[in-house]
């Protein structure tokens, strides 16, 4: 649902050489095909809405809304939108193409910043009278002292640039000269290269873990509770509606059908063994006195009451003496009960408990939230999609695959891709598990209200109802994950549900997802997340879509994690070597060879703070072959490996550590991270043993698969390897 209008008066403007009044902002821009062509902004308004260039569904209108009225200065006023309709509309070759219509309100900002600073140092907006000695004064300018980064400082000085490249589409021209003898402008803002490793953390296998084993127990366990609360409250309000409208035809004494009809429902709360309803947090300032104890208690929950009685507003309960009385009589006698809707709350399988009281309106609105990050978590973590791409999603976005006989094989998931494909985006597909389709199928039940009453498509809508909500959740996808991380750890009586890293708890963004997930299918795809879900499952399932689809770059994003994780598991191979941990296995010598001589030549002795980054460099050779496995990693060298004898030159690139022989193969090593597992097969083979019913061949072969074990791992468990 679209905004209304904003009636602006309007300002007297110069004219432009380049655009008259009645030039189209948009025209050459891509526009919605529902776009009405007849309401798009002209240069000579001072209002100009930008919406019909905006095809993400998720957008803010604060985004492309550009109120030009608020600019005082004429000149200013005319170079802004002639700078912005330029940047919008116009590719320069050799230098850049034009941007999006969800950058115009940063753009117009960044070149007002530069009109303030020239009207203060010249007395005017005059881009003629621009040298490179007042650029240099501008430069010190947009660094703020200091406080403003060189990644931020590099948007404030790409506008002079711009102006000298855009100079033929602007009223007098631009400036006539190249600033900064055309150095780039991050390079003028001393903005370091981007790094080659991405800089996006990736969040850490127990924090990631809890949270998804909580995300699924929302989107499986508790979604059915809230989700029915909601459908109760819904026809509750429903309900009372009807009620006023009957009260206000009839005319009647309102005050005596309240008290009547809060004494029926409390009859029926009686019959049923239930208390009067209390918040379970007290909503904003409201407070009770309990008349026993002098002690403050919830407040009676007389929202809930008045939905009952079909009252307007809660006071029209609590200020009527009568009812009041039979309340607190009524609570003397039943006493309280947190929440107050008649929904059940399911059991936690974990606990054998209910999962939380029942439901109060509030509480209600929290756990949808709550939900919502859970369903995010699902969708955007196994999958691998990016945030644009999840919250384009739409209802009926999945469907099963079935197989010949019916079964459900997979789930399809429809979105659109951004990235790289310009404002419009392409249609794509996301092959995926059960749980996301599980997710899905909550989310379009938890949106559906808001969806409705806002004429929204997107399944991810901003739940709350307050007027000055966004319509979509958009950018507090990060905040809504925070939000779940925080419920959580607020409903842990001991330990934070989420674990720490040191002492803070873990600030989540959207990005993280997508590279943690990569990571972990690259170099764990073995590993399991949330106690059930393998990685190497939901990548199987993910990259049956992936060939020639718009979204390969997860591929891409995979191959780079894999470099980086063998990097970082040969490091972890070195560490383990400085704390005697190992290597073991045949391949142990290599490594120790190899570490020993990294060790000399960094003179890694203890108290020495170790550089790490020339670490890297020294064991990056070692990195690029090493494999990771479950029992032990390789090494890999084709020409020695035992997994490859007799196979085929064209599956001769990279072990296969299922066929591996971990005591005879020299590619094989083990470290203290292997040793847990071993040891498990050795326990095994031991309580096999006990058993008398083995015949001597098959107790002599238990026994020395038992040995060649114990010999494997001893340098593991006598810490000398």
């Amino acid at each position: 649902m679209m905004p209304a209008p904003i009636k602006l008066p309007q300002h007297a403007s110069l004219p432009s050489a380049i655009y008259g009044n009645d030039e189209p902002v948009l025209a050459g821009v891509a526009v919605r095909d529902d776009a009405d062509r007849t309401r798009l902004p002209r240069f000579g308004d001072d209002l100009w809405d930008l919406g019909a260039a905006i095809f993400r569904v998720n957008a803010r209108y604060s985004n492309y809304r550009l109120n030009l009225a608020r600019i005082a200065d004429p000149v200013t006023r005319r170079l802004a939108k002639e700078y912005v309709i330029a940047r919008l509309r116009i590719h320069v070759p050799g230098y850049r193409a034009p941007c999006g219509a969800t950058s115009a309100i940063r753009l117009l900002r960044y070149i007002q910043h530069f009109a303030a600073f020239l009207r203060a140092r010249t007395g005017a907006v005059d881009l003629s009278r621009i040298d490179q000695a007042l650029l240099d004064a501008y430069l010190a300018y947009a660094r703020d002292g200091g406080r403003r980064t060189p990644h931020e400082t590099v948007k404030y000085v790409e506008v002079p640039i711009d102006l000298h490249h855009l100079a033929p589409w602007l009223t007098g021209g631009g400036i006539g000269f190249l600033p900064w003898r055309g150095r780039a402008a991050h390079r003028v803002a001393g903005r370091p290269p981007a790094p080659a490793e991405n800089a996006t953390p990736r969040i850490p296998e127990p924090v990631i873990g809890a949270m998804l084993r909580w995300a699924l127990k929302y989107v499986e366990v508790y979604a059915p509770d809230i989700l029915a609360a909601r459908a109760e409250l819904d026809a509750l309000e429903a309900r009372c509606a009807r009620l006023m409208a009957r009260d206000a035809r009839a005319g009647r004494a309102v005050a005596k059908n309240y008290r009547a009809r809060v004494a029926k429902w409390l009859d029926v709360r009686r019959a049923m063994g239930r208390g009067v309803p209390i918040w379970e947090h007290a909503p904003n300032v409201a407070r009770r006195i309990d008349p026993l104890t002098g002690e403050e208690t919830p407040p009676y929950n007389l929202h809930l009451m008045r939905l009952h009685a079909g009252a307007p507003q809660s006071g029209r309960i609590s200020q009527s003496e009568p009812t009041a009385r039979l309340i607190e009589k009524a609570a003397a006698e039943l006493g309280t009960e947190i929440g107050g809707l008649d929904t059940p709350i399911s059991i936690d399988p974990d606990t054998g408990l209910p999962w939380r009281e029942r439901f109060d309106g509030l509480s209600l609105a929290r756990e949808e939230r709550m939900l919502q990050g859970a369903c995010y978590l699902v969708c955007a973590y196994l999958t691998g999609m990016r945030d644009s791409e999840v919250q384009a999603m739409q209802p009926g976005c999945v469907s099963p695959v079935r197989s010949a006989d019916g079964l459900v094989e997979r789930y399809r998931l429809r979105s659109t891709v951004y990235k790289r494909h310009g404002a419009r985006g392409v249609t794509a597909d996301w092959i995926t598990i059960e749980p996301v389709a599980r997710a899905v199928a909550v989310m379009e039940v938890l949106s559906a209200r808001n969806r409705r009453e806002k004429e929204l498509s997107s399944l991810w809508v901003a739940l709350k109802d307050w007027p000055w909500s966004n319509d979509h959740l958009g950018m507090g996808a990060t905040p809504t994950l925070n939000l779940f991380r925080e419920g959580l750890d607020t409903r842990s009586e001991a330990a934070p549900a989420i674990p720490r890293i040191g002492d803070e708890p873990w600030k989540f963004t959207t990005r993280q997802l997508r590279r943690t997930i990569a990571w972990y299918i690259a170099n764990r795809p073995f590993g399991t997340v949330a106690g059930k879900i393998q990685y190497k499952h939901a990548s199987v399932a993910m990259f049956e879509g992936y060939a020639g689809s718009a979204q390969a770059d997860f591929r891409l994003a995979i191959e780079r994690e894999r470099a980086l994780g063998q990097l970082d598991d040969i490091v972890a191979h070195y560490e383990a070597y400085l704390r005697r941990e190992g290597p073991a296995g045949p391949g142990a010598a290599r490594l120790r060879r190899e570490f020993g001589r990294v060790q000399e030549e960094l003179g890694d002795l203890p108290g020495r703070i170790l550089d790490r980054k020339r670490l890297r460099t020294m064991v990056a050779h070692l990195g690029r072959t090493l494999h990771v496995g479950f029992l032990n990693d390789c090494l890999f060298d084709a020409a020695t490996a035992l997994c490859l004898t007799g196979a085929p030159d064209a599956e001769r690139t990279a072990p296969a550590l299922s066929r591996c022989s971990p005591d005879r193969c020299p590619n094989a090593c083990l470290t203290a991270r292997h040793r847990e597992p071993w040891q498990a097969s050795i326990v095994e083979g031991e309580a096999l043993l006990a058993d008398r019913r083995l015949s001597p061949l098959q107790r002599t072969a238990i026994l020395r698969d038992n040995e060649r074990k114990c010999r494997l791992i001893a340098p593991l468990m006598d810490g000398d390897a």
